[in-house]
């Protein structure tokens, strides 16, 4: 692990898998070759005979912790970390993808010179429909880290899939906690105790996404009881410091959810002067003549629908016009139609997807069944 020295560890890599990874071998082939001092940990809870395999490949590299039965995933990790002796903790999931970078975890350890807690940049693989609107709801992500890294320097979230964390405030935290968002929940009991955060563009990586709407509709449930779970159990703190910061955490979260626009559109926009002054002289107009009823019929639906249209359509040249300037900062892509599907069809989808969820917990106090993290 230490390529023949034995000099301390400036950071510990710690990559959690539940029985397999197809992706794993590939990550580890790159991690190995990286030019820096490191320990590489893989903990895998009830392993398969592929990654059983892939443990005795690379074992003169990399230590593998086998777990024959499920522990869960907060407590695999922190076991692991008991067990690594790097400065800098350094946690990717088993279903990314890292950059041809024999410099990555080195200007990873470069990037935490300021900083306690690291959220690295993530784009996600454009090889399928899924994937293509994934895309722009991880454009999101990314907008959301970098406004609360650039304004506030503190977040109460990061995206789990890669980030970096000193040792030593991972450990004034406890480590992670055995809830189903565990990397919300570490980032925002950091944010609470005023740790500072940072997001990099310097590193990325890259995000697979499910296949098939089926395994994508599993994990959104579980995305959305995970999150709807963190935000009842901090959601004064949340509420507080958005009162603080409003200019910063209201707008992340329209970066998150766009189509939260388009809901409050719905509700708020009201009646038109000129609806009201056309719909009394067309009613009046009915009474007497009973031909001019399906005129005002129409002229109600219409005026409806010229009411909601024109500032629809404005929020989403807002939106594009907003997505597109951070897509070139970021170094994203940006496609005018792909955008068009996402905002008025994918991220509406992923909103209801999270106000169900929110209903499920907030009103109904549902729990989430067993799951591999917890």
């Amino acid at each position: 692990m230490q390529e023949g020295t034995n000099m301390k560890p400036l950071i510990s890599v710690l990559i959690p898998v539940y029985k397999e990874s197809k992706l794993l071998s590939a990550m580890l082939y790159k991690l190995i070759s990286q030019d820096a001092q490191k320990e590489i940990f893989v903990i895998i809870d009830e392993p398969s005979e592929e990654s059983i395999k892939i443990s005795k490949s690379f074992k003169d590299d990399v230590r593998f912790i086998l777990n024959n039965s499920r522990i869960g995933k907060a407590k695999a990790l922190n076991e692991a970390v008991k067990l690594s002796s790097g400065d800098v903790l350094f946690f990717l999931d088993a279903d990314i993808e890292l950059p041809d970078d024999p410099k990555f975890l080195g200007k990873a350890i470069h990037e935490m010179r300021d900083t306690d807690i690291l959220d690295i940049k993530k784009r996600v693989h454009r090889d399928s429909f899924l994937s293509k609107m994934t895309y722009y709801e991880y454009l999101g992500f990314n907008i959301s880290a970098w406004l609360t890294a650039k304004f506030v320097k503190k977040s109460p979230a990061v995206n789990g899939s890669a980030f970096a964390i000193k040792r030593t405030i991972f450990k004034s935290l406890g480590g992670f906690r055995g809830v189903i968002s565990e990397d919300l929940d570490l980032a925002t009991r950091a944010f609470l105790n005023n740790h500072r955060f940072k997001y990099t563009g310097e590193i990325e990586v890259y995000n697979h996404v499910h296949s098939t709407w089926k395994n994508w509709a599993k994990q959104r449930k579980r995305w959305a009881l995970g999150t709807a779970l963190w935000a009842k159990e901090y959601c004064r703190e949340l509420l507080k410091s958005t009162v603080k910061h409003p200019q910063i955490f209201i707008p992340g979260l329209f970066f998150l959810f766009p189509s939260l626009v388009l809901v409050m559109l719905s509700f708020l926009i009201p009646d038109l002067f000129i609806h009201k002054i056309f719909s009394i002289i067309f009613l009046f107009l009915a009474i007497k003549f009973s031909f001019i009823l399906p005129v005002l019929m129409l002229t109600i639906i219409g005026a409806d629908f010229l009411k909601n249209l024109i500032p629809t359509f404005l929020s989403f040249l807002i939106f594009a016009v907003l997505f597109f300037v951070f897509s070139k900062k970021l170094g994203f892509k940006f496609k005018f139609h792909e955008f068009f599907i996402y905002y008025f069809f994918f991220s509406l989808l992923i909103l209801l997807i999270m106000i169900m969820g929110m209903i499920c917990v907030f009103v109904f106090n549902k729990k989430l069944k067993v799951d591999w993290k917890v």
